[in-house]
């Protein structure tokens, strides 16, 4: 797993911008299979611009189900895994996945400590909340890209689908 590499300081703030990007990147009335086929292909068309494929997968979350899952070419069921690792974090964390890392590093705490009870969790960039207003009813994921940048694809994405534009904190993997 890779592992954020910044101050205490440093992630203490990353968390706050990343607080700020799930506050704002919500779906006012309703995400159902409609948007969550527009979320899904919009993801995918953003790989060229990225220089390499990744996979995105949109998780119901009601119910668990796969509502849209794309591979770019080169990628397989490791990044399908990977993918899944970076939701369970999102769901146990109640955030983005990198949420516990941050905050793991900013009360300066050893990961491994953090996560001994879910083996199949991945705390890295990759996977977001999708609300409808206060409600998460889905889950985002991509995996494939390096420093960061599976969670730039999310919140580039959703800026471009809800018309809106967020913070953005720069992060540096291992």
């Amino acid at each position: 797993m890779a592992e954020i590499i910044i101050t205490a300081k440093e992630a203490a703030e990353a968390m706050d911008v990343l607080a700020s990007q799930e506050r704002e990147l919500r779906y006012e009335q309703r995400f159902g299979a409609t948007e969550t086929l527009e979320l899904g292909i919009a993801a995918a068309r953003l790989a060229p611009e990225f220089g390499e494929t990744y996979t995105v997968t949109i998780t119901r979350e009601e119910d668990g189900a796969i509502a849209f899952q794309w591979l770019g070419e080169g990628k397989g069921a490791r990044n399908l895994e990977f993918a899944a690792g970076k939701r369970t974090a999102a769901l146990v964390s109640g955030h983005a996945s990198p949420w516990t890392q941050l905050q793991a590093i900013a009360s300066d705490k050893p990961l491994d400590e953090v996560w001994a009870h879910v083996p199949e969790v991945c705390p890295a960039c990759g996977a977001f909340p999708i609300r409808v207003r206060d409600e998460w009813v889905a889950t985002i994921a991509v995996s494939g890209l390096h420093e960061g940048l599976d969670h730039e694809v999310i919140v580039r994405v959703l800026e471009q689908v809800l018309g809106t534009t967020v913070p953005r904190f720069a992060v540096t993997v291992a």
